[in-house]
């Protein structure tokens, strides 16, 4: 690890403990930056609107059986209207230590769908039906996650997790042109983004294809105790 330039941290974007793993991981690495996988564009806007929707998602709850926001649909909810714990971690990492972060996604995926957050993700009408899904431990949702990623990056030639697609492809190389040029500014760079853009082989997505020459490290998040006793 002390050799790597380019470190690759897998997430599970509605991990609760994500914001500490984040942060233990990225003060024990020391990086000279710190990017995530969220557009500038994506940031702004849930910055516009973020408190608009959690008021949004409390008074839709206050319509709901009692308990409702523990459903796991729910809590998956929550998590993806809520600031991401990736960005929470990178910017309030960087502020303590003194080095830049930056996002690093394109904005035409946010652009889709972030305004239809408001009127359909959290709707009453729309929470209503999440109830009628399967429930479940959110804890165990992420381990779940987490062992799907081990799965796919042990088998990282196979399509485990999704289908290519020309939109994929473009915002997984532009990804990894962005790092590959910063890799080589920063004596250290940690990325922060969901575990599914480290998958990839000759003829899938992923950033991991297009960066193998930089010998880049790939973790998952959830492994940073084990990979890192002290952390």
């Amino acid at each position: 690890m002390a050799n790597s330039r380019l470190i690759l941290i897998g997430t599970v974007h509605a991990d609760p403990r994500g914001y500490a793993r984040a942060w233990d991981l990225l003060r024990h690495l020391r990086p000279d930056l710190v990017t995530v996988e969220i557009s500038p564009f994506s940031l702004r806007y849930r910055q516009r609107h973020g408190a608009r929707w959690q008021r949004q998602l409390s008074l839709a709850l206050a319509q709901l059986p009692a308990g409702a926001g523990g459903h796991l649909a729910i809590q998956r909810l929550a998590a993806q209207v809520a600031l991401p714990f990736e960005v929470r971690a990178a910017r309030d990492y960087s502020r303590g230590v003194g080095i830049p972060w930056r996002p690093l996604d394109l904005g035409d995926p946010a652009r889709r769908h972030l305004p239809r957050y408001g009127p359909e993700l959290l709707s009453p009408a729309n929470l209503a039906t999440l109830l009628t899904t399967p429930d479940g431990s959110l804890d165990e949702y992420v381990a779940a996650e987490f062992r799907r990623g081990r799965l796919a990056l042990a088998h990282s030639s196979r399509r485990l997790w999704c289908a290519d697609s020309s939109e994929t492809l473009r915002r997984e190389r532009l990804l990894a042109r962005r790092l590959r040029k910063l890799a080589c500014r920063y004596a250290r760079v940690a990325h922060l983004g969901g575990w599914e853009h480290l998958v990839g082989g000759p003829d899938s997505p992923g950033l991991w294809h297009d960066l193998q020459d930089l010998h880049p490290r790939r973790v998952l998040l959830d492994e940073a105790e084990a990979v890192f006793p002290e952390v």
